[in-house]
């Protein structure tokens, strides 16, 4: 992975420049304590992977950070925890509070490359952006709202968001999104239909998600290309708000009672 470094002081540039040279999976291409000649360097060269410092002079590593490609991860490496909710809003791959050792970059990389092979993958599909909090949507990387067939194909998507990396049951998707029906088999058959349309819907936006169907339940792959602000907060350490503030700001322009 193209690798530069933005940090302003000299010697913890030089440091990090070590540590980075002796990972296997790092090409670094360059370390800045400007981050103004950081971004004339990206003008001409991209990169996979930042290290950016927060509190520079010339410029703040959060607006810098605003001015990447999004398929470029960024780790913010600062002494201070209060930017952990501008990093989290930015979907940086991770927050590192110095010092930075060795050790910490070191259990950083599989994160990191993970989100990179995912972006790989992706590159033959449009990646996405999936809010959650405060109001529930999903953008294309062109900026396309995605337009859902119905309400309940909608809420599929987001219960499915919700309960991420689990397979629910088919049985408890009925019951739980159609529970004004009495009868089991009519709301199963419900929910058959509202995953084709989900699957449906998915394929016509040519979005890096799939619905898995296993056993007799369903769950859905996010590639890491695609960002979800919710999973940026469960991915979070710290965490940049409590969960009982996350709780009250999820989804709530809906009238979902699951959640």
């Amino acid at each position: 992975m193209r690798t530069i470094l933005i940090e302003d002081e000299q010697h913890l540039l030089r440091m990090m420049e070590r540590i980075v040279q002796t990972e296997p999976n790092l090409k670094w291409m360059g370390s800045f304590h400007d981050p103004k000649e950081a971004l004339t360097f990206l003008n001409n060269q991209d990169v996979d992977l930042v290290f950016l410092d927060i509190e520079m002079p010339h410029m703040s590593g959060v607006d810098f950070a605003k001015q990447l490609p999004k398929t470029t991860q960024v780790v913010f490496t600062t002494a201070h925890s209060q930017y952990a909710v501008e990093a989290f809003e930015l979907q940086a791959t991770h927050y590192l509070l110095k010092p930075i050792t060795e050790d910490k970059i070191h259990t950083l990389m599989p994160r990191v490359m993970k989100r990179y092979e995912s972006i790989l993958q992706s590159e033959r599909h449009r990646t996405c952006t999936i809010q959650c909090l405060d109001h529930f949507s999903v953008n294309t990387q062109d900026g396309d709202l995605v337009k859902w067939p119905t309400q309940k194909t909608e809420e599929l998507f987001a219960y499915l968001i919700y309960h991420r990396d689990k397979v629910v049951n088919k049985w408890l998707i009925a019951e739980t999104l159609y529970p004004e029906i009495d009868e089991p088999q009519r709301a199963l058959h419900n929910v058959y239909n509202l995953v084709y349309r989900l699957k449906k819907t998915l394929a016509d936006y040519n979005l890096s998600i799939s619905v898995q169907t296993i056993n007799n339940g369903y769950s859905l792959r996010l590639d890491e290309a695609c960002t979800c602000d919710y999973y940026a907060w469960l991915d979070a350490d710290p965490k940049p708000m409590p969960k009982e503030e996350v709780a009250g700001r999820l989804f709530v322009d809906k009238d979902y009672t699951w959640h």
